[in-house]
């Protein structure tokens, strides 16, 4: 801002004083015309000057020095070239002849009335003006020392004044920028702070934020510090996301490792009894008692390949890629197997059905009710695989959960999307199965959902189950864009899921 105001005070004293200098210089010649007008009314003497006692020729009173005419103005008169007087008078009265050397230089003065510039050696820079007049040329010349004089007055008030005001501006100025820029100071100070907290280590705790007086103080600053604010809660957001994770990782892995040494432990076991031993019914015993426990980590560990790669679904938008060649199960395999989103339409009602009718064959001990509301069966898209999973992890932890002659309802019906009115198109497929077991405990229900969940007085363990049955449920409802919630109380414990539907009822 300083170097622009030095340039425009500069290009405006230039303009100034040249424009100044122009009017001066006007001014200057108007008064050469008048004098050079009263100069040709004389009669120039006849016959050679009479000489001084210097040598000198004596300047002619008629000519120099005549009324009207100001000090140090220069009068000449040539004939044929030569210059039959040539003085001035100064401002005493004093007259003065001129040397060879400024006749010459007058000698040289077109005698065409234009005003021009000479140099007259001691006397200094003149403005001249030749005219002619019955065959010789009068020279009027005025000094342009005044003119000058003005001139330089002017550049030194302007270059002064210029001076003072810039020093004047650069001061206020600098007081303005300055504090102007303590808000963005300060947001600088909000984003070196948190370069000094240890992201590395999952330091999720970002405290910093630009205080609310520093986003009105300016657009620009308002901007900034908004942006930043936002960046630092997206990052804190994320670091605690990253932080959750990786210490949900460290569970999951505790717990994996957990679930996967005792039936380790029991194989080796039973594998060293084997050893020892020669006995055809014990080695029989011991066969089979290893055969369950690898079916029961054949079994984790395929739930546990199924969860990853819903979560792989989930984040990616789609469905794992290739198998491995050795996939455990069908179910795996052809999860795996499948590229991209799965859009095949399945019949809820005829899976429900099903699984509802394998309950009661595995646990006759308990009532099992089924409750349709539609008549037209409910369609959803999505992995029929997957979603009889889901259906039947339901009904088995209703079953693993609750004692012999619990009853346990299987409710299937069509329900509006929140915000509409009757169902129809795009409405949900809910399924709810409750039961009239005891309730869950309370501290529970909030991690109901998280992998290798188990109530403290449950039966799970009894049943060897590895806790992943309703982390499935709720990694498979979520892939297929539906939601999962459970309500416990004594008397009543409810798991609902809701799916979109796909209407495939005729005339819709």
């Amino acid at each position: 801002m300083a170097l622009l105001l030095v340039a425009t005070n500069v290009v405006v004293g230039a303009v100034t004083v040249i424009a100044y200098r122009e009017y001066l210089v006007g001014r200057l010649d108007a008064e050469l015309a008048t004098a050079a007008g009263r100069t040709p009314g004389g009669q120039p003497p006849s016959g050679p000057p009479p000489e001084s006692s210097g040598g000198q020729q004596d300047p002619d009173n008629r000519f120099i020095g005549a009324p009207g005419q100001a000090a140090d103005t220069v009068v000449a008169i040539l004939r044929d070239g030569d210059a039959v007087l040539a003085g001035y008078t100064d401002g005493a009265g004093e007259q003065h002849r001129l040397s060879r050397a400024q006749e010459t230089v007058l000698a040289d003065v077109a005698p065409d009335a234009t005003p021009t510039t000479v140099s007259l050696g001691s006397l200094g820079a003149y403005r001249a003006q030749a005219v002619t007049r019955g065959g010789d040329v009068f020279v009027t010349a005025l000094p342009l020392g005044d003119l000058r004089a003005s001139v330089v007055r002017l550049v030194v008030v302007i270059g002064s004044t210029t001076l003072l005001a810039l020093l004047v501006a650069a001061w206020a100025l600098t007081l303005a920028v300055r504090r102007s820029l303590r808000p963005l100071e300060r947001v600088a100070s909000v984003a070196s702070s948190v370069t000094a907290l240890d992201l590395e280590r999952g330091d999720a705790d970002i405290a910093a934020r630009v205080p609310s007086s520093d986003l009105v103080v300016s657009r620009e600053v308002g901007q900034v510090g908004t942006a930043l604010n936002r960046l630092l809660g997206h990052v804190g957001r994320a670091l605690t996301v990253r932080r959750d994770a990786e210490r949900g990782m460290r569970t999951f892995v505790a717990d994996a490792s957990h679930e996967l040494r005792t039936p380790i432990a029991t194989v080796r076991a039973y594998a060293e009894l084997s050893t020892g031993t020669q006995d055809v019914a014990a080695l029989q015993r011991n066969a089979e008692r290893i055969g369950r426990e690898a079916v029961r980590m054949g079994d984790l560990v395929e739930e546990l390949l199924l969860l990853a790669r819903l979560d792989a679904a989930t984040l990616d938008g789609a469905t794992p890629d290739a198998a491995p060649p050795d996939a455990a199960t069908p179910d795996a395999a052809a999860l795996a197997a499948r590229p991209g989103k799965v859009h095949e339409e399945v019949d809820l009602t005829a899976t429900v059905v099903e699984a509802v009718m394998d309950a009661r064959a595995t646990a006759p001990d308990h009532r099992w009710t089924l409750q349709l509301a539609e008549d037209d069966p409910l369609t959803v898209a999505g992995d029929p695989g997957q979603l009889r999973r889901a259906v039947t992890n339901l009904l088995a932890n209703a079953r693993t959960h609750t004692p012999a002659g619990t009853t346990v309802v299987a409710s299937l019906q069509r329900v509006p999307r929140s915000g509409e009115g009757e169902a129809g198109a795009g409405a949900l497929a809910r399924l709810v199965v409750a039961n009239d077991g005891p309730p869950i405990e309370a501290e529970v229900l909030p991690v109901l959902f998280d992998r290798f969940t188990r109530g403290s007085s449950s039966r799970s363990r009894e049943h060897g189950t590895s806790g992943l049955g309703l982390a499935i449920v709720r990694a498979v409802v979520t892939a297929h864009g539906g939601s999962v919630r459970v309500v416990s109380e004594p008397g009543r414990t409810a798991f609902t899921i809701d799916l979109p539907e796909t209407d495939t009822r005729p005339g819709t």
